[in-house]
């Protein structure tokens, strides 16, 4: 598994950087970040999702000022290392279940990672004609894993390059070709590989299961108090046991025989709401940051609230992959605090269909805020 062992040796060169104290400048990490780029690239595209998470990644201080040490730039590289490590053993993982024997990725979810990408660089020629439809019917066909659809549809798409290919090649607007080129030779071999692929077919059942919603509750065992809280509080709004991952409570944990990566990608369909519980601590675990790195990967919707001793100040905070700028709640109990909490509930009684009794609302928001305060 070639690919598999080229990842995994770039996973382990982290620690080895980490136990160096490296910098941004170092001669080390610039090899490093050399080599991972190449590797997504290569992999996934240049355009790809994958691409896009590692733009994310900073590894100097996002703020620079007067009397700076080389110890803030060195936690600024550790910080951006660990969020590397915590996405890419998520990538590992992907690759080492879905290679074949010959290490060659199902064609199915290799047209579930492609699909945004070969989309992108045809819209980006044209937002008109059949094209388009034929785009929405392969979306289509692979949401249903509708094998009929998915063919009929990719023949379509191959069927129209071959016809516009003159045009495409001779318009002195198209300066990514190179782009369309790899959409066909793709576009083909997904074809031809997708015969003898197997994934089950499309059912009503499973469309349900898909399309019900899960909250994940992102949190740092030390600030349970007000995880508890929160757990109450959807539990009183009417959020189920199995609707809730929250694992400071034994009826919300992930199963015992599953890891969070695992847990989430199988939960990917479904649509996987996230609440941050951010707190100085947070920051400081290594498995919170993973947590932070799975969300980012499954591109995750999610809010942040606040235990009201964080420091916005913090530079491990601007560098986690998630828009810091992002509006939250500082769970302090007051009146911005209720405002926000409102907010979230009416954001989860749309996403849940919830049927909200307005006394039972208020007892349970009053004692959330007397929970957090006490």
């Amino acid at each position: 598994m070639k690919r598999y062992d080229k990842l995994k040796s770039i996973i382990e060169d982290i620690d080895v950087l980490l136990s160096k104290n490296v910098t941004n400048s170092s001669p080390e990490f610039t090899r490093w970040k050399t080599r991972i780029e190449r590797f997504l690239i290569s992999e996934y595209g240049k355009d790809s999702y994958e691409m896009n998470v590692y733009k994310q990644w900073h590894f100097s201080p996002g703020v620079y000022y007067h009397r700076m040490t080389k110890s803030d730039f060195v936690e600024a590289c550790k910080s951006g290392l660990e969020q590397a490590k915590a996405v890419l053993s998520v990538y590992l993982d992907e690759i080492s279940e879905k290679c074949s024997t010959k290490d060659e990725i199902n064609p199915f979810d290799k047209l579930k990672y492609e699909y945004s990408g070969i989309r992108n660089v045809v819209a980006e020629y044209t937002t008109t004609g059949f094209v388009l439809s034929y785009l929405d019917g392969l979306e289509q066909g692979i949401n249903r894993r509708d094998k009929k659809m998915i063919k009929y549809f990719l023949a379509e798409l191959i069927d129209w390059y071959k016809n516009n290919w003159t045009a495409i090649s001779n318009n002195v607007f198209v300066n990514n070709l190179e782009e369309h080129e790899k959409n066909i030779k793709l576009l083909k071999d997904l074809l031809e590989r997708i015969v003898d692929c197997e994934f089950h077919e499309y059912n009503d059942s499973e469309e349900h299961l898909n399309s019900s919603p899960i909250i994940f509750l992102s949190h740092r065992a030390s600030d349970k108090k007000y995880g508890d809280a929160l757990k109450n509080l959807l539990s009183g709004i009417g959020i189920k046991n199995n609707q809730l991952i929250y694992t400071s409570h034994p009826l919300h944990k992930i199963p015992l025989d599953k890891n969070i990566y695992d847990y989430l990608r199988e939960c990917f369909d479904r649509r996987i709401f996230v609440i941050v519980l951010w707190s100085n601590e947070y920051l400081e675990s290594p498995a919170c940051l993973n947590e932070i790195g799975a969300m980012w990967v499954t591109k995750s919707d999610y809010t942040n609230l606040y235990v009201p001793t964080f420091d916005f100040n913090n530079p491990k905070y601007s560098l986690c992959a998630v828009d810091t700028n992002k509006m939250g709640v500082i769970l302090d109990g007051s009146a911005s605090c209720k405002l926000g909490i409102v907010e979230l509930k009416d954001k989860l009684v749309d996403m849940f269909h919830l049927k909200i009794d307005e006394k039972n609302w208020t007892y349970t928001l009053d004692q959330f805020i007397k929970e957090i305060s006490d």
